[in-house]
Protein backbone atom coordinates (compact mmCIF):
# COMPACT_ATOMS: atom_id res chain seq x y z
CA UNK A 1 0.00 0.00 0.00
CA UNK A 2 2.62 2.12 0.38
CA UNK A 3 4.23 4.64 -1.99
CA UNK A 4 7.64 4.29 -1.86
CA UNK A 5 10.07 7.37 -1.05
CA UNK A 6 13.73 8.39 -1.93
CA UNK A 7 15.19 9.07 1.35
CA UNK A 8 14.64 7.86 5.15
CA UNK A 9 13.47 10.79 7.17
CA UNK A 10 13.53 11.46 11.05
CA UNK A 11 9.92 11.62 12.31
CA UNK A 12 8.12 13.04 15.82
CA UNK A 13 4.66 11.48 16.03
CA UNK A 14 2.87 13.75 18.75
CA UNK A 15 0.04 11.99 20.38
CA UNK A 16 -1.83 11.45 23.81
CA UNK A 17 -3.77 8.62 22.99
CA UNK A 18 -1.34 5.47 22.92
CA UNK A 19 -3.43 3.64 20.28
CA UNK A 20 -2.58 6.34 17.57
CA UNK A 21 0.81 6.44 18.90
CA UNK A 22 1.37 2.85 18.16
CA UNK A 23 -0.62 2.76 14.73
CA UNK A 24 1.27 5.65 13.25
CA UNK A 25 4.42 4.72 14.50
CA UNK A 26 3.98 0.81 13.36
CA UNK A 27 2.60 2.45 9.50
CA UNK A 28 5.70 4.43 8.98
CA UNK A 29 8.52 2.62 10.50
CA UNK A 30 7.45 -0.31 8.55
CA UNK A 31 8.34 2.07 5.57
CA UNK A 32 11.77 2.95 7.29
CA UNK A 33 11.37 5.85 8.93
CA UNK A 34 13.15 6.51 12.16
CA UNK A 35 10.30 7.17 14.41
CA UNK A 36 9.88 9.07 17.56
CA UNK A 37 6.76 8.93 19.84
CA UNK A 38 6.18 11.50 22.04
CA UNK A 39 3.14 11.06 24.20
CA UNK A 40 2.36 14.90 24.96
CA UNK A 41 3.23 18.92 23.97
CA UNK A 42 5.55 19.49 26.63
CA UNK A 43 7.20 15.73 25.68
CA UNK A 44 7.71 17.10 22.31
CA UNK A 45 9.21 20.33 23.00
CA UNK A 46 11.89 18.05 24.55
CA UNK A 47 12.21 15.79 22.14
CA UNK A 48 12.79 18.52 19.23
CA UNK A 49 15.73 19.67 21.41
CA UNK A 50 17.78 16.73 21.50
CA UNK A 51 17.61 16.07 18.06
CA UNK A 52 15.95 18.20 15.48
CA UNK A 53 13.24 15.64 13.20
CA UNK A 54 12.89 16.07 9.38
CA UNK A 55 8.86 16.09 10.07
CA UNK A 56 6.33 16.53 12.60
CA UNK A 57 3.03 14.63 13.19
CA UNK A 58 1.09 16.83 15.71
CA UNK A 59 -2.11 16.04 17.38
CA UNK A 60 -4.02 18.99 18.21
CA UNK A 61 -6.84 17.96 20.90
CA UNK A 62 -4.17 17.28 23.73
CA UNK A 63 -4.01 18.50 27.53
CA UNK A 64 -1.88 20.85 28.54
CA UNK A 65 0.01 22.38 25.91
CA UNK A 66 -2.50 21.94 22.37
CA UNK A 67 -1.18 21.33 19.15
CA UNK A 68 -1.50 24.85 18.13
CA UNK A 69 0.43 26.21 20.94
CA UNK A 70 3.15 23.46 20.41
CA UNK A 71 3.83 24.70 16.86
CA UNK A 72 3.80 27.92 17.59
CA UNK A 73 6.89 27.43 19.93
CA UNK A 74 8.30 25.75 17.52
CA UNK A 75 8.02 28.42 15.07
CA UNK A 76 9.56 30.83 17.46
CA UNK A 77 12.89 28.74 17.64
CA UNK A 78 14.90 29.53 14.69
CA UNK A 79 15.90 26.02 13.97
CA UNK A 80 12.66 24.51 13.84
CA UNK A 81 11.11 27.02 11.88
CA UNK A 82 11.64 25.19 8.36
CA UNK A 83 10.64 21.86 9.75
CA UNK A 84 7.37 21.17 8.34
CA UNK A 85 4.02 20.04 11.14
CA UNK A 86 1.29 17.99 9.48
CA UNK A 87 -1.59 18.65 11.99
CA UNK A 88 -3.61 15.56 13.18
CA UNK A 89 -7.24 15.98 14.52
CA UNK A 90 -10.97 14.60 14.50
CA UNK A 91 -11.57 18.09 13.84
CA UNK A 92 -12.90 18.92 10.21
CA UNK A 93 -14.03 22.49 10.37
CA UNK A 94 -12.58 24.72 7.89
CA UNK A 95 -12.24 26.88 10.83
CA UNK A 96 -9.64 24.41 12.56
CA UNK A 97 -7.53 23.96 9.19
CA UNK A 98 -7.26 27.81 8.95
CA UNK A 99 -6.08 27.85 12.56
CA UNK A 100 -3.86 24.85 12.36
CA UNK A 101 -2.08 26.80 9.05
CA UNK A 102 -2.10 30.21 11.20
CA UNK A 103 0.14 28.56 13.79
CA UNK A 104 2.48 27.26 11.18
CA UNK A 105 1.27 23.91 10.33
CA UNK A 106 1.81 22.84 6.31
CA UNK A 107 -0.93 20.42 6.31
CA UNK A 108 -4.08 18.44 8.18
CA UNK A 109 -4.54 14.77 7.84
CA UNK A 110 -8.02 14.10 9.34
CA UNK A 111 -8.46 10.87 11.64
CA UNK A 112 -9.78 8.18 11.43
CA UNK A 113 -6.25 7.89 9.49
CA UNK A 114 -6.14 6.08 6.04
CA UNK A 115 -2.51 4.81 5.67
CA UNK A 116 -2.34 5.46 2.17
CA UNK A 117 -3.00 9.72 2.63
CA UNK A 118 -0.75 9.33 5.76
CA UNK A 119 2.43 7.65 3.38
CA UNK A 120 1.96 9.73 0.46
CA UNK A 121 1.41 13.58 2.58
CA UNK A 122 4.65 12.74 4.71
CA UNK A 123 6.46 11.13 1.37
CA UNK A 124 5.80 14.63 -0.10
CA UNK A 125 6.73 17.16 2.84
CA UNK A 126 10.27 14.88 3.19
CA UNK A 127 10.66 15.49 -0.17
CA UNK A 128 10.04 19.16 -0.12
CA UNK A 129 12.01 19.29 2.79
CA UNK A 130 15.03 17.69 1.38
CA UNK A 131 14.74 19.78 -1.78
CA UNK A 132 14.65 22.81 0.60
CA UNK A 133 18.00 21.69 2.09
CA UNK A 134 19.69 20.67 -1.00
CA UNK A 135 18.42 24.73 -1.99
CA UNK A 136 19.83 26.40 1.20
CA UNK A 137 23.21 23.99 0.79
CA UNK A 138 23.27 25.38 -2.85
CA UNK A 139 22.87 29.31 -2.20
CA UNK A 140 24.80 29.57 0.68
CA UNK A 141 27.61 27.86 -2.25
CA UNK A 142 27.02 30.57 -4.78
CA UNK A 143 26.98 33.53 -2.15
CA UNK A 144 30.52 32.25 -0.79
CA UNK A 145 32.00 31.77 -4.47
CA UNK A 146 30.90 35.27 -5.44
CA UNK A 147 32.25 36.50 -1.99
CA UNK A 148 35.66 35.12 -3.07
CA UNK A 149 35.98 35.53 -7.01
CA UNK A 150 33.55 35.38 -9.92
CA UNK A 151 32.70 31.94 -11.51
CA UNK A 152 33.76 33.00 -14.57
CA UNK A 153 35.70 36.02 -15.66
CA UNK A 154 36.21 37.38 -19.38
CA UNK A 155 38.26 40.51 -19.55
CA UNK A 156 37.80 42.11 -22.67
CA UNK A 157 38.78 45.88 -24.72
CA UNK A 158 35.92 46.99 -27.09
CA UNK A 159 34.34 43.70 -26.80
CA UNK A 160 36.99 41.41 -27.59
CA UNK A 161 38.23 38.95 -25.14
CA UNK A 162 41.76 39.56 -24.09
CA UNK A 163 42.06 36.66 -21.37
CA UNK A 164 39.38 34.63 -19.56
CA UNK A 165 39.58 32.35 -16.58
CA UNK A 166 39.09 28.43 -16.47
CA UNK A 167 35.43 28.78 -15.55
CA UNK A 168 34.47 30.73 -18.22
CA UNK A 169 35.90 27.85 -20.52
CA UNK A 170 34.18 25.50 -18.87
CA UNK A 171 30.90 27.77 -18.64
CA UNK A 172 31.00 27.66 -22.25
CA UNK A 173 32.02 24.46 -23.13
CA UNK A 174 35.18 25.15 -25.09
CA UNK A 175 39.35 25.92 -24.75
CA UNK A 176 40.70 28.98 -23.27
CA UNK A 177 42.22 29.88 -25.66
CA UNK A 178 39.36 29.94 -28.50
CA UNK A 179 37.74 32.52 -26.69
CA UNK A 180 40.79 34.86 -27.12
CA UNK A 181 40.44 37.40 -29.65
CA UNK A 182 36.22 36.62 -29.74
CA UNK A 183 33.95 39.16 -29.40
CA UNK A 184 31.98 38.41 -26.45
CA UNK A 185 29.04 40.23 -27.37
CA UNK A 186 28.81 37.28 -29.76
CA UNK A 187 27.59 34.90 -26.85
CA UNK A 188 24.24 37.24 -26.10
CA UNK A 189 21.43 38.20 -27.55
CA UNK A 190 21.45 41.30 -29.31
CA UNK A 191 19.39 43.23 -26.60
CA UNK A 192 21.56 42.69 -24.35
CA UNK A 193 24.76 43.67 -26.15
CA UNK A 194 24.66 47.41 -24.18
CA UNK A 195 24.77 46.05 -21.20
CA UNK A 196 28.06 44.53 -21.57
CA UNK A 197 30.14 47.65 -22.08
CA UNK A 198 28.47 49.30 -19.37
CA UNK A 199 28.96 49.48 -15.31
CA UNK A 200 25.85 48.27 -13.07
CA UNK A 201 25.05 49.10 -10.02
CA UNK A 202 23.48 45.58 -9.42
CA UNK A 203 23.64 42.52 -11.49
CA UNK A 204 21.14 41.59 -14.19
CA UNK A 205 20.35 38.28 -15.39
CA UNK A 206 19.74 37.13 -18.73
CA UNK A 207 20.91 33.65 -20.96
CA UNK A 208 23.78 33.69 -23.49
CA UNK A 209 24.80 30.55 -25.82
CA UNK A 210 27.48 28.22 -25.03
CA UNK A 211 29.43 26.93 -28.62
CA UNK A 212 26.85 24.26 -28.95
CA UNK A 213 24.19 26.91 -28.97
CA UNK A 214 22.71 25.73 -25.82
CA UNK A 215 20.71 28.49 -23.67
CA UNK A 216 22.05 29.18 -20.09
CA UNK A 217 20.88 31.06 -17.44
CA UNK A 218 22.63 33.32 -15.73
CA UNK A 219 23.50 36.61 -13.86
CA UNK A 220 26.01 39.12 -15.17
CA UNK A 221 27.52 42.39 -13.76
CA UNK A 222 30.50 44.52 -16.12
CA UNK A 223 32.90 46.49 -14.16
CA UNK A 224 35.49 49.32 -16.46
CA UNK A 225 38.79 49.60 -14.97
CA UNK A 226 40.81 52.82 -15.78
CA UNK A 227 43.86 52.15 -17.95
CA UNK A 228 45.82 55.09 -19.08
CA UNK A 229 45.98 52.70 -22.98
CA UNK A 230 42.97 51.36 -23.68
CA UNK A 231 39.53 50.57 -21.65
CA UNK A 232 39.25 47.14 -20.14
CA UNK A 233 36.45 46.02 -19.05
CA UNK A 234 35.65 42.30 -16.49
CA UNK A 235 32.25 40.90 -17.00
CA UNK A 236 31.82 38.26 -14.50
CA UNK A 237 29.24 35.38 -15.18
CA UNK A 238 27.50 33.07 -12.75
CA UNK A 239 25.91 29.93 -13.90
CA UNK A 240 22.38 30.09 -12.68
CA UNK A 241 21.15 26.63 -14.35
CA UNK A 242 21.23 24.40 -11.16
CA UNK A 243 19.77 27.18 -9.00
CA UNK A 244 16.47 27.76 -11.56
CA UNK A 245 16.73 24.10 -11.86
CA UNK A 246 15.85 23.48 -8.09
CA UNK A 247 13.76 26.69 -7.78
CA UNK A 248 11.16 24.65 -10.29
CA UNK A 249 11.40 21.55 -9.28
CA UNK A 250 10.37 22.58 -5.60
CA UNK A 251 7.80 24.64 -7.38
CA UNK A 252 6.55 21.52 -8.93
CA UNK A 253 6.85 19.80 -5.69
CA UNK A 254 4.87 22.50 -3.80
CA UNK A 255 2.10 22.42 -6.22
CA UNK A 256 1.57 18.67 -6.53
CA UNK A 257 1.45 18.66 -2.90
CA UNK A 258 -1.27 21.61 -3.54
CA UNK A 259 -2.91 19.47 -6.00
CA UNK A 260 -3.35 16.13 -3.69
CA UNK A 261 -4.59 18.38 -0.67
CA UNK A 262 -7.20 19.24 -3.15
CA UNK A 263 -8.50 15.66 -4.58
CA UNK A 264 -7.50 14.24 -0.91
CA UNK A 265 -10.08 16.99 1.08
CA UNK A 266 -12.38 18.41 -1.58
CA UNK A 267 -13.35 15.78 -4.02
CA UNK A 268 -16.25 17.37 -5.50
CA UNK A 269 -14.18 20.81 -6.59
CA UNK A 270 -11.02 21.56 -7.84
CA UNK A 271 -10.03 24.64 -6.61
CA UNK A 272 -12.74 26.84 -7.93
CA UNK A 273 -13.95 24.80 -10.09
CA UNK A 274 -16.93 22.87 -9.15
CA UNK A 275 -18.05 18.85 -10.52
CA UNK A 276 -17.39 15.44 -9.92
CA UNK A 277 -18.58 14.00 -13.31
CA UNK A 278 -16.30 11.86 -15.55
CA UNK A 279 -16.02 14.70 -18.17
CA UNK A 280 -14.81 17.16 -15.38
CA UNK A 281 -12.12 14.78 -13.28
CA UNK A 282 -10.62 14.53 -16.82
CA UNK A 283 -10.56 18.05 -16.96
CA UNK A 284 -8.79 18.28 -13.07
CA UNK A 285 -6.24 15.75 -14.48
CA UNK A 286 -5.24 17.75 -17.01
CA UNK A 287 -4.90 20.94 -15.03
CA UNK A 288 -2.94 19.61 -12.35
CA UNK A 289 -0.48 18.57 -15.38
CA UNK A 290 -1.17 22.23 -16.71
CA UNK A 291 0.19 23.83 -13.74
CA UNK A 292 3.40 21.32 -13.10
CA UNK A 293 4.38 22.81 -16.57
CA UNK A 294 5.69 26.23 -17.82
CA UNK A 295 3.95 25.60 -21.61
CA UNK A 296 1.51 27.25 -23.68
CA UNK A 297 -2.05 26.19 -22.60
CA UNK A 298 -5.17 26.33 -25.17
CA UNK A 299 -8.64 26.07 -23.52
CA UNK A 300 -11.27 25.17 -25.48
CA UNK A 301 -15.30 25.47 -24.86
CA UNK A 302 -18.30 27.09 -25.55
CA UNK A 303 -19.31 30.52 -23.83
CA UNK A 304 -19.92 30.20 -20.27
CA UNK A 305 -18.34 26.74 -19.26
CA UNK A 306 -15.78 28.47 -17.11
CA UNK A 307 -12.51 29.04 -19.07
CA UNK A 308 -11.15 32.05 -17.49
CA UNK A 309 -11.66 30.04 -14.04
CA UNK A 310 -9.58 27.08 -15.39
CA UNK A 311 -7.26 29.65 -16.89
CA UNK A 312 -7.09 31.00 -13.01
CA UNK A 313 -6.99 27.63 -11.21
CA UNK A 314 -3.45 26.97 -13.49
CA UNK A 315 -2.55 29.91 -12.35
CA UNK A 316 -2.86 29.42 -8.57
CA UNK A 317 -1.42 25.63 -8.72
CA UNK A 318 2.04 26.89 -10.73
CA UNK A 319 5.51 28.63 -9.21
CA UNK A 320 3.87 31.47 -10.64
CA UNK A 321 1.31 31.61 -8.23
CA UNK A 322 2.53 34.69 -6.98
CA UNK A 323 3.14 36.67 -9.69
CA UNK A 324 -0.02 38.86 -11.49
CA UNK A 325 -2.49 37.03 -13.38
CA UNK A 326 -4.05 39.30 -16.18
CA UNK A 327 -6.67 38.75 -18.83
CA UNK A 328 -7.17 40.46 -22.21
CA UNK A 329 -10.55 40.11 -23.78
CA UNK A 330 -8.56 39.35 -27.86
CA UNK A 331 -11.68 40.69 -29.42
CA UNK A 332 -11.54 44.35 -27.64
CA UNK A 333 -8.20 45.17 -28.64
CA UNK A 334 -7.86 47.27 -31.77
CA UNK A 335 -5.39 46.84 -34.29
CA UNK A 336 -3.65 50.34 -33.81
CA UNK A 337 -3.50 49.90 -30.09
CA UNK A 338 -2.40 46.70 -30.15
CA UNK A 339 1.26 47.33 -29.49
CA UNK A 340 0.54 50.35 -26.95
CA UNK A 341 -1.96 47.64 -25.31
CA UNK A 342 0.72 44.26 -25.48
CA UNK A 343 4.07 45.82 -25.46
CA UNK A 344 3.48 49.75 -23.31
CA UNK A 345 5.46 52.78 -23.95
CA UNK A 346 7.63 55.02 -23.16
CA UNK A 347 6.65 58.76 -22.06
CA UNK A 348 7.00 61.26 -25.08
CA UNK A 349 6.47 57.99 -27.45
CA UNK A 350 3.23 60.04 -29.27
CA UNK A 351 1.78 63.40 -28.53
CA UNK A 352 -0.54 62.17 -25.23
CA UNK A 353 1.90 59.83 -23.89
CA UNK A 354 3.18 61.72 -20.63
CA UNK A 355 4.59 59.51 -18.82
CA UNK A 356 6.07 55.63 -18.95
CA UNK A 357 2.85 53.03 -18.97
CA UNK A 358 3.49 49.16 -19.03
CA UNK A 359 1.54 46.91 -21.30
CA UNK A 360 0.39 43.34 -20.72
CA UNK A 361 3.80 41.57 -21.10
CA UNK A 362 5.17 43.92 -18.71
CA UNK A 363 2.25 43.82 -16.26
CA UNK A 364 1.98 39.78 -16.29
CA UNK A 365 5.89 39.80 -15.31
CA UNK A 366 6.78 36.13 -14.22
CA UNK A 367 2.79 35.83 -14.03
CA UNK A 368 0.16 34.47 -16.18
CA UNK A 369 -1.25 35.83 -19.21
CA UNK A 370 -4.97 34.78 -20.06
CA UNK A 371 -5.45 35.71 -23.81
CA UNK A 372 -9.59 35.03 -24.44
CA UNK A 373 -10.97 34.52 -27.09
CA UNK A 374 -8.04 34.09 -29.27
CA UNK A 375 -9.56 33.41 -32.36
CA UNK A 376 -11.05 36.81 -32.60
CA UNK A 377 -7.49 38.41 -33.19
CA UNK A 378 -6.63 39.33 -36.43
CA UNK A 379 -4.17 38.41 -38.57
CA UNK A 380 -1.45 41.50 -38.06
CA UNK A 381 -1.82 41.25 -34.57
CA UNK A 382 -0.67 37.41 -34.47
CA UNK A 383 2.04 38.50 -36.63
CA UNK A 384 3.35 40.89 -33.84
CA UNK A 385 1.98 38.13 -31.03
CA UNK A 386 4.07 35.55 -32.51
CA UNK A 387 7.51 37.72 -32.76
CA UNK A 388 7.05 37.64 -29.29
CA UNK A 389 7.00 34.45 -28.50
CA UNK A 390 9.56 33.32 -30.55
CA UNK A 391 12.00 35.52 -30.14
CA UNK A 392 11.11 35.86 -25.94
CA UNK A 393 11.61 39.62 -26.05
CA UNK A 394 9.46 42.75 -26.84
CA UNK A 395 10.11 46.58 -27.44
CA UNK A 396 7.81 49.17 -25.62
CA UNK A 397 6.37 51.95 -28.17
CA UNK A 398 9.08 54.60 -28.44
CA UNK A 399 12.13 52.80 -26.50
CA UNK A 400 15.30 50.88 -28.07
CA UNK A 401 15.63 48.57 -25.59
CA UNK A 402 13.77 45.45 -25.88
CA UNK A 403 12.59 43.95 -22.46
CA UNK A 404 12.52 39.80 -21.79
CA UNK A 405 8.87 38.63 -22.26
CA UNK A 406 8.67 36.38 -18.44
CA UNK A 407 5.14 35.15 -18.56
CA UNK A 408 2.95 32.08 -18.95
CA UNK A 409 0.77 31.68 -21.81
CA UNK A 410 -3.17 30.72 -21.59
CA UNK A 411 -4.92 31.21 -24.25
CA UNK A 412 -8.72 30.18 -24.67
CA UNK A 413 -11.43 30.17 -27.67
CA UNK A 414 -15.15 28.61 -28.28
CA UNK A 415 -14.19 29.23 -31.95
CA UNK A 416 -12.24 25.93 -34.07
CA UNK A 417 -9.19 27.33 -34.70
CA UNK A 418 -8.33 24.31 -37.24
CA UNK A 419 -10.84 25.69 -39.35
CA UNK A 420 -9.99 28.85 -39.07
CA UNK A 421 -5.81 28.03 -39.89
CA UNK A 422 -7.14 25.78 -42.71
CA UNK A 423 -9.79 28.78 -44.07
CA UNK A 424 -6.65 31.39 -43.39
CA UNK A 425 -8.04 33.37 -40.60
CA UNK A 426 -5.28 32.32 -37.94
CA UNK A 427 -1.69 31.73 -38.57
CA UNK A 428 -0.66 28.13 -38.76
CA UNK A 429 2.58 28.27 -36.99
CA UNK A 430 0.88 30.65 -33.80
CA UNK A 431 -1.51 27.93 -33.43
CA UNK A 432 1.62 25.32 -33.02
CA UNK A 433 3.14 27.67 -30.64
CA UNK A 434 0.24 28.27 -28.95
CA UNK A 435 -1.60 25.15 -28.98
CA UNK A 436 1.07 22.71 -26.60
CA UNK A 437 -1.34 21.58 -23.92
CA UNK A 438 -5.20 21.41 -24.71
CA UNK A 439 -7.67 21.25 -22.37
CA UNK A 440 -11.20 21.08 -23.36
CA UNK A 441 -13.94 22.41 -20.63
CA UNK A 442 -17.58 20.23 -21.84
CA UNK A 443 -20.71 22.06 -21.62
CA UNK A 444 -23.11 21.94 -19.10
CA UNK A 445 -25.33 19.33 -21.30
CA UNK A 446 -22.61 17.03 -21.27
CA UNK A 447 -22.07 17.08 -17.33
CA UNK A 448 -25.34 17.47 -16.28
CA UNK A 449 -24.89 15.17 -13.08
CA UNK A 450 -22.94 18.34 -12.14
CA UNK A 451 -26.00 20.81 -12.01
CA UNK A 452 -27.30 19.86 -8.31
CA UNK A 453 -23.63 20.92 -7.06
CA UNK A 454 -23.69 23.65 -8.89
CA UNK A 455 -27.14 24.51 -7.74
CA UNK A 456 -25.70 23.99 -4.24
CA UNK A 457 -22.85 26.09 -4.84
CA UNK A 458 -24.81 29.17 -5.69
CA UNK A 459 -27.31 29.20 -3.47
CA UNK A 460 -24.60 29.21 -0.85
CA UNK A 461 -23.13 32.12 -2.18
CA UNK A 462 -26.51 33.44 -1.36
CA UNK A 463 -27.45 31.99 2.19
CA UNK A 464 -24.10 34.35 3.67
CA UNK A 465 -26.41 37.31 2.69
CA UNK A 466 -29.85 35.68 2.81
CA UNK A 467 -30.63 32.95 5.07
CA UNK A 468 -33.80 32.01 3.00
CA UNK A 469 -32.69 31.71 -0.41
CA UNK A 470 -33.96 28.00 -1.42
CA UNK A 471 -34.82 26.51 -5.01
CA UNK A 472 -38.46 24.44 -4.69
CA UNK A 473 -37.89 20.59 -5.38
CA UNK A 474 -39.68 20.62 -8.91
CA UNK A 475 -37.60 23.94 -10.15
CA UNK A 476 -34.58 21.96 -9.21
CA UNK A 477 -35.90 19.11 -11.58
CA UNK A 478 -36.55 21.28 -14.04
CA UNK A 479 -33.28 23.05 -13.95
CA UNK A 480 -31.33 19.78 -14.12
CA UNK A 481 -33.71 18.95 -17.59
CA UNK A 482 -32.73 21.77 -19.33
CA UNK A 483 -29.93 22.20 -21.80
CA UNK A 484 -28.18 25.22 -21.18
CA UNK A 485 -26.66 26.78 -24.06
CA UNK A 486 -25.18 29.24 -22.05
CA UNK A 487 -23.61 27.26 -19.84
CA UNK A 488 -22.59 27.73 -16.13
CA UNK A 489 -22.97 31.67 -16.84
CA UNK A 490 -26.85 30.51 -18.10
CA UNK A 491 -27.63 28.39 -14.50
CA UNK A 492 -25.85 31.26 -12.07
CA UNK A 493 -27.61 34.08 -13.80
CA UNK A 494 -31.22 32.32 -13.48
CA UNK A 495 -30.62 31.71 -10.34
CA UNK A 496 -29.74 34.57 -8.94
CA UNK A 497 -33.04 36.15 -11.14
CA UNK A 498 -35.00 33.94 -9.47
CA UNK A 499 -33.76 34.76 -6.08
CA UNK A 500 -33.90 38.06 -6.52
CA UNK A 501 -37.55 38.72 -9.06
CA UNK A 502 -39.24 35.25 -9.10
CA UNK A 503 -38.83 35.11 -12.73
CA UNK A 504 -37.01 32.17 -14.91
CA UNK A 505 -37.42 33.40 -18.46
CA UNK A 506 -35.02 32.23 -20.36
CA UNK A 507 -33.89 33.50 -23.76
CA UNK A 508 -35.18 30.95 -26.97
CA UNK A 509 -37.82 28.17 -27.02
CA UNK A 510 -35.19 25.39 -25.01
CA UNK A 511 -37.23 22.55 -24.73
CA UNK A 512 -37.18 20.34 -21.71
CA UNK A 513 -38.86 17.28 -20.04
CA UNK A 514 -40.70 17.50 -16.98
CA UNK A 515 -40.61 15.49 -14.59
CA UNK A 516 -44.71 15.10 -14.04
CA UNK A 517 -46.93 13.58 -16.18
CA UNK A 518 -49.62 16.22 -16.30
CA UNK A 519 -47.27 18.92 -17.28
CA UNK A 520 -46.76 18.99 -21.40
CA UNK A 521 -43.21 19.42 -22.76
CA UNK A 522 -43.31 23.31 -23.83
CA UNK A 523 -40.63 26.48 -22.94
CA UNK A 524 -38.90 26.13 -19.76
CA UNK A 525 -41.07 29.55 -18.36
CA UNK A 526 -44.17 28.26 -19.26
CA UNK A 527 -44.16 24.72 -17.36
CA UNK A 528 -42.67 26.62 -14.35
CA UNK A 529 -45.72 28.44 -14.53
CA UNK A 530 -47.58 25.28 -14.97
CA UNK A 531 -45.84 23.94 -11.97
CA UNK A 532 -46.09 26.72 -9.54
CA UNK A 533 -49.43 27.27 -9.90
CA UNK A 534 -50.34 23.73 -9.60
CA UNK A 535 -47.91 23.88 -6.41
CA UNK A 536 -49.73 27.04 -4.89
CA UNK A 537 -53.08 25.30 -4.82
CA UNK A 538 -51.83 22.06 -3.41
CA UNK A 539 -50.26 24.15 -0.21
CA UNK A 540 -53.26 26.83 0.15
CA UNK A 541 -55.64 23.90 0.32
CA UNK A 542 -52.90 21.86 2.29
CA UNK A 543 -53.17 24.38 4.78
CA UNK A 544 -57.37 25.59 4.49
CA UNK A 545 -55.97 28.56 2.41
CA UNK A 546 -54.16 30.22 5.19
CA UNK A 547 -52.06 32.80 4.02
CA UNK A 548 -49.56 32.50 6.30
CA UNK A 549 -49.50 28.80 6.47
CA UNK A 550 -49.00 28.69 3.31
CA UNK A 551 -45.99 30.63 2.95
CA UNK A 552 -44.32 29.12 5.56
CA UNK A 553 -45.10 25.75 4.24
CA UNK A 554 -43.51 26.86 0.57
CA UNK A 555 -40.85 28.73 2.37
CA UNK A 556 -41.63 31.97 0.39
CA UNK A 557 -42.62 35.54 2.19
CA UNK A 558 -45.75 36.72 2.74
CA UNK A 559 -45.85 39.15 0.78
CA UNK A 560 -44.33 36.88 -2.69
CA UNK A 561 -47.22 34.40 -2.07
CA UNK A 562 -50.36 37.04 -2.30
CA UNK A 563 -48.36 38.26 -5.45
CA UNK A 564 -48.42 34.94 -6.96
CA UNK A 565 -51.79 34.20 -6.05
CA UNK A 566 -53.25 37.56 -8.08
CA UNK A 567 -50.96 36.44 -10.78
CA UNK A 568 -52.99 33.30 -11.24
CA UNK A 569 -56.47 34.31 -9.83
CA UNK A 570 -56.30 31.86 -6.88
CA UNK A 571 -59.22 32.28 -4.78
CA UNK A 572 -61.10 29.19 -2.26
CA UNK A 573 -64.09 27.87 -3.56
CA UNK A 574 -67.57 29.02 -2.74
Amino acid sequence: MGTGHTSQGNIIIVDDTPENLRLLASMLSERGYKVRPAPSGSHALTTTQKELPDLILLDIMMPGIDGYEVCRRLQADERMRDIPVIFLSALDEVENKMKGFEAGGVDYITKPFHEKEVLMRVETHLKIRNLQQKLQTETQRFKTLADATFESIFIHTGGIIIDVNPAAAKLLRCREAALIGAELSHFFPEAMHHLLFSDQATPFEGEMLDQENNRISVEIRTKTLPSKDTQLSVTAIRDLTWQKKMEFERAQLLQENTALKLTMEDRYKFGEIIGRSAAMRKVYELVSKAAGSDFPVLLYGESGTGKELAAKTIHALSWRQSAPFITVNCGAVTESLFEREFFGHRKGAFTDAHKDEPGFFAAAHKGTLFLDELGELPLAMQVKLLRVLESGEYTPVGDVTARRADVRIVAATNTDLVNRVRDGKFREDLYYRIHVIEITLPPLRERREDIRLLVEHILAGHNAVDKMADLPEELREMLYHYDWPGNVRELMNTIQRYLATDDVTLPGNSQLNPTGDDIPVQGLHSAIEALEQKMLVKALEKSNWHRGATAKLLKIPRRSLQRKMQKYNLQPSG
